[in-house]
């Protein structure tokens, strides 16, 4: 990681504390971060994926990047195998019910649900 990339990540993360992240979830402007990473010859959204790295997690809407402490939840053995238990006893009516819903989703709810799941380490 370039010098100049750690010390705006560290800039980032004072900025973030100083109004009460990680306790808080914390917004910033996002055409302002991004403007500000480019006049250092940073791409923010590097910037987020080296964060997001470690552990900081964001989200961005139309107009901000929201940071927010992620709750890593404890997925053990004990709970694949119940999930593999349960899908083993659905009906396959059951079986295609789910699958009906999924297909049934937006491109962006899929790719929600994908990305939750890698998330959760499932996928």
């Amino acid at each position: 990681m370039s010098q100049e990339l750690d010390n705006f990540k560290e800039q980032v993360l004072k900025n973030l504390r100083n109004h009460g992240y990680p306790e808080k979830s914390i917004s910033f402007p996002l055409e302002k971060m991004y403007e500000v990473a480019d006049n250092k010859g940073l791409s923010f959204n590097k910037v987020l994926d080296v964060l997001k790295e470690e552990g900081h997690h964001s989200e961005l809407t139309v107009d901000k990047v929201v940071f927010y402490k992620f709750e890593d939840e404890v997925l053990d053995d004990n709970f694949m195998n119940q999930a593999q238990d349960m899908m083993a006893n659905m009906t396959p009516e059951q079986l295609e019910s789910i699958q009906e819903m999924i297909l049934g989703m937006s491109q962006e709810d899929k790719e929600n649900l994908l990305k939750k799941g890698k998330d959760m380490g499932i996928i």
